[in-house]
């Protein structure tokens, strides 16, 4: 497919307009932003993968009168993107949150929360005693969220072998913990 010079016209004003777009509307787009994630770093981030898909996708919007909740659809779904993503991704801050968050009758009490931190650290000290092919595995599964055949991809092994690295290190681990707590887990 070749482009005559009227559909480069066409393509350049389509840019233009995107640009204009997101130049009038950004500071609104990065209340938006922020509304989510809560960071303005990330809010940077962020606004700079809408920008991108906005801009390549700025030729779909049929009718310009809705071109500005086109915009701001296209930001909350990159938000809502992001946060979906993090939330399958578990990692210290999470451990965290979820370690100290709740207080009250609702929540754990101070002896509850170093328990809970007293096993966090165990699962990681047993973690680091697993054999390097196990640990491996497990922390591509645990900390990266990744699943057996992003894992297989990443480590250059079968899937197979990831399921079974899985299921001997989380026996392994889950043994040490019995060990520890006294069967208490």
């Amino acid at each position: 497919m070749t482009l005559d010079n009227t559909d480069c016209l066409v393509e350049g004003e389509l840019r233009q307009s995107g640009l204009d777009l997101l130049e009038r509307e950004e500071a609104a787009l990065r209340r938006v932003i922020l509304r989510y994630v809560h960071d303005h770093s990330l809010a940077d981030d962020l606004f700079q993968d809408i920008s991108l898909k906005v801009l390549r996708r700025f030729h779909t919007v049929r009718d310009q009168r809705t071109v500005r909740g086109w915009l701001f659809q296209v930001a909350r779904n990159a938000c809502l993107d992001h946060l979906r993503a993090q939330q399958s991704r578990p990692n210290s801050s999470t451990i965290e949150f979820y370690d100290g968050g709740a207080s009250g009758e609702m929540g754990r009490n101070p002896v509850e929360r170093f328990l809970s931190r007293e096993r966090i650290e165990a699962v990681y000290k047993a973690l680091d005693g697993l054999p390097e092919s196990q640990r491996s595995v497990l922390r591509l599964r645990l900390e990266e969220g990744l699943d057996h055949v992003a894992i297989a991809d990443r480590l250059g092994i079968s899937r197979q072998a990831v399921e079974v690295r899985l299921c001997r290190g989380r026996a392994a681990i889950k043994e040490q913990l019995a060990d520890i707590f006294g069967g208490d887990l």
